[in-house]
């Protein structure tokens, strides 16, 4: 995104037609509506009418995004000295204005800078201030004026580089200080699906509720988010995990309090008294298991949020016990289903889509955070993954047979305890993924393998899947002996 001078956006918006103002605005990589335009010509005006220093006009990024976690700011100006942010409502509350400008505190508060951030309300034309003790007063346009001089302005050329997703990723698990201590914000889509399972969950009624969604989406954050919540108000919850329990889970556990079980521990668990339950990862329970939870849940009238991603799955039996469709058979209200990525790189996300579906389009983007890396034997490939780990990358094992030796164990890392199961629900800035020989595309569409010595209890590609989709900011791919891949890999980085 480039800076522009909004004197030159406003001439262009009142003079120029709606096909050339968009070519003009599409060179700043800029993406406006015609009320927001409206909001911020009111702004313009307002200083213009006090100050007409062009220099208080220049060195604006309108409308900047931060890469994957989709936060927005109106009007963003970056000095050495401080930030200037500024919000365009036609029409507000305090209430909503004093919430919006807490969040853009805490997203530009990781840039290490004072912060001064407005909000002017075109239809009033009053300009409020948010401090950094969180107290909103309505303030002068000369005030604003007197800031915007007094900023000395900053040349940058990559503006998305100053802010670091893994600063606002936030993950019950892998960050659970962070998350217990509420150093994070839901997007819209989770905050609003949040509220209604609440209203919901505070009903006299039985209910029973499903959150699902893909890699990616913020399931898991929405699900313990709301279990926080209630925990809060000294609800008596349970959460039954399907799978091994995290490091995460058992600091909830150990110096927390909270009440979470594996999964093989239905059968054992007391159910008397809990008002929630909470089954996360459903799409890998056992059905006799599943049933329990719901009959158990319905005699005991505790409301019941099954949390899960049907495309997940392991091992062939998790897929064939389709959960998916007994859940949707018992719930109660229909499924909140979170769909913008928020957790992965966007370009990572096209890469593993296009890595294993051999039919997909490839998309025309730049790689950059995708790293290939090309061995002749498992023997180097396995050095080159011990090196790696020293530099902070997550290498991720193929989650090994309890009855058969398997290819992928001969590239496997010794006491290494993150595997394909381990690591269900986390996220990592850097993560290392192997795909050997045996991997190829069946009948030329989906990755899949082929000519194990012993058929594997959980499928490779699977867990190739959930390993690959761990990742949060690079992701690197060693191939091992294996052509075909490479070039598909290389097909996908190259494309543009």
């Amino acid at each position: 995104m480039k800076e522009a001078n909004l004197i030159s956006i406003v001439n262009a918006y009142r003079n120029l037609d709606s096909p050339l103002f968009k070519s003009y605005i599409e060179h700043f990589n800029i993406q406006i509506k015609s009320d927001e335009m409206e909001d911020l010509e009111s702004l313009i005006h307002s200083i213009y009418h006090l100050n007409t220093n062009i220099a208080i006009y220049e060195g604006y990024y309108l409308g900047y995004i931060i890469p994957q976690i989709g936060k927005e700011f109106d009007l963003l100006r970056i000095g050495p000295n401080y930030i200037i942010n500024i919000e365009l409502k036609s029409i507000s509350t305090h209430e909503k204005i004093k919430k919006q400008l807490e969040r853009n505190r805490y997203y530009l508060s990781f840039l290490g800078k004072r912060i001064y951030t407005f909000t002017y309300v075109s239809q009033s034309k009053k300009l409020f201030e948010m401090n950094e003790r969180s107290v909103l007063s309505e303030v002068t346009i000369e005030y604003l004026i007197e800031v915007l001089s007094q900023q000395v302005l900053e040349k940058i050329n990559d503006l998305d580089s100053l802010f670091n997703p893994s600063n606002y990723l936030v993950s019950p698990f892998n960050s659970t200080r962070q998350f217990i201590g509420n150093k994070y914000f839901l997007t819209s889509q989770q905050e609003e699906y949040k509220n209604l399972i609440l209203k919901k969950l505070d009903s006299k009624k039985y209910e029973i509720l499903v959150i699902k969604g893909k890699a990616g989406t913020g399931k898991t954050l929405l699900t313990y988010d709301i279990a926080k919540e209630y925990i809060s108000k000294s609800k008596n919850i349970l959460i039954i995990h399907c799978g091994q329990l995290n490091l995460g889970h058992n600091t909830l556990r150990e110096e927390y309090g909270w009440n979470i079980h594996p999964a093989r521990d239905t059968f054992k668990i007391n159910f008397n008294r809990v008002e929630l339950v909470i089954v996360d990862e459903a799409q890998r329970i056992y059905p006799n298991q599943l049933k329990h939870i719901v009959e158990t849940t319905a005699k005991e009238s505790a409301k019941c949020i099954f949390s899960y991603d049907g495309q997940q799955c392991l091992r062939k039996e998790e897929i064939e016990n389709n959960n998916e469709e007994y859940i949707d058979s018992v719930l109660t209200y229909s499924a909140f289903e979170l769909t913008g990525k928020i957790r992965t790189n966007k370009e990572i996300a096209s890469f593993i889509l296009c890595l294993f579906d051999k039919r997909r389009q490839i998309e025309k983007i730049k790689h950059p955070n995708v790293e290939l890396n090309y061995f002749n034997n498992h023997q180097q490939a396995k050095k080159f993954l011990l090196e790696k780990q020293k530099d902070n990358w997550k290498v991720i094992n193929y989650t090994p047979s309890n009855r058969h030796k398997l290819p992928y164990d001969l590239f496997s890392i010794e006491n290494n305890q993150d595997n394909a199961h381990t690591v269900i629900g986390q996220e990592y800035d850097k993560v290392l993924a192997v795909i050997d020989k045996h991997f190829y595309y069946k009948n030329e569409k989906n990755l899949s393998t082929k000519n194990y010595p012993n058929q594997p209890y959980y499928h490779p590609s699977n867990m190739l899947f959930q390993i690959m989709s761990r990742t949060r900011l690079k992701l690197g791919v060693v191939i091992i002996n294996n052509r075909d891949i490479l070039e598909r890999c290389l097909s996908i980085v190259n494309a543009n």
